[in-house]
């Protein structure tokens, strides 16, 4: 299962293709979605209230592209918290597929707002699943770094259910970073996914002014996929992960990916 803001930073976007693009034939993949930062929505002129549905859009469209007609795009709560309110489809549907298997991986990239809903809905989820959750500095696991703070009952609530947990912190995902030059000349041109998502990377909101790199933080997920062997994949639920990732072996990965995928 993937969850993501992926109407924010397309980071998330690049992120799934490449968890896409690297999940076997008898890998069941759902993908959902989760709510921007109020404040964050309004300053990229989004409207806060949609930002879960545009990303189910955006995620939706990259499927298409990719020729995956099977994976379901499940939209979230378009609201943080932990109410009554952020019991989404999204949260309905982590419970319910959960179920079908007897362990579920979670890659999670953005607040836990849907991941503390379907705890709510189904406790025992805590016992099947195992989530990976790009969230938390080194120090503090719920404060501190955008996912964290963007619903911090959500986190609170999360960290507290017992649920196996490989955090990914801010230390360890701002290392993800990739050359403008790269997005403009390797991935714009190595397919028309690439294409696609490298024009979803450039373009920036207002208040972003493009420099020399871009980061990919939300890539580390794909070193945590079942089935990818890498180092990453060998540590302990509990840990948070550091300096344990190699950034540039996931972008040569997935220009190899998206080169097969579009010849």
């Amino acid at each position: 299962m993937v969850d993501n803001d992926f109407g924010g930073d397309p980071d998330g976007l690049v992120s799934l293709a490449h968890i896409l693009l690297r999940s076997g034939p008898d890998m069941t993949v759902l993908v959902t979605t989760s709510p921007l930062d109020p404040g964050l929505a309004e300053a990229a002129g989004a409207d806060p209230a949609t930002t879960a549905g545009r990303g189910a859009e955006l995620a939706g469209q990259l499927l298409e592209l990719m020729g995956l007609s099977g994976v379901r795009v499940i939209t979230g709560a378009e609201a943080t918290g932990v109410t009554p309110e952020q019991v989404s489809p999204a949260a309905r549907a982590i419970a319910e597929e959960s179920s079908r298997f007897e362990r579920t991986t979670i890659l999670c990239g953005g607040p836990l707002t849907n991941i503390a809903a379907a705890l709510r809905l189904d406790p025992p989820l805590a016992r099947r699943a195992m989530l990976v959750w790009v969230g938390g500095t080194l120090a503090e696991a719920d404060r501190g770094e955008y996912n964290s703070d963007t619903d911090l009952d959500a986190a609170t609530e999360v960290l507290a259910s017992g649920i196996p947990l490989v955090r990914i912190p801010s230390e360890e995902y701002s290392r993800m970073t990739i050359a403008v030059d790269a997005v403009k000349n390797e991935l714009a041109a190595v397919s028309a996914v690439g294409s696609w998502l490298a024009e979803r990377l450039l373009d920036v909101p207002p208040f972003v002014q493009l420099g020399g790199t871009l980061t990919l933080g939300d890539s580390v997920l794909v070193a945590f996929l079942p089935g990818v062997d890498a180092p990453a994949r060998r540590v302990a639920p509990g840990t948070a992960v550091h300096g344990q990732v190699d950034g540039a072996a996931l972008w040569d990965d997935l220009m190899r990916q998206l080169a097969a995928q579009g010849s």
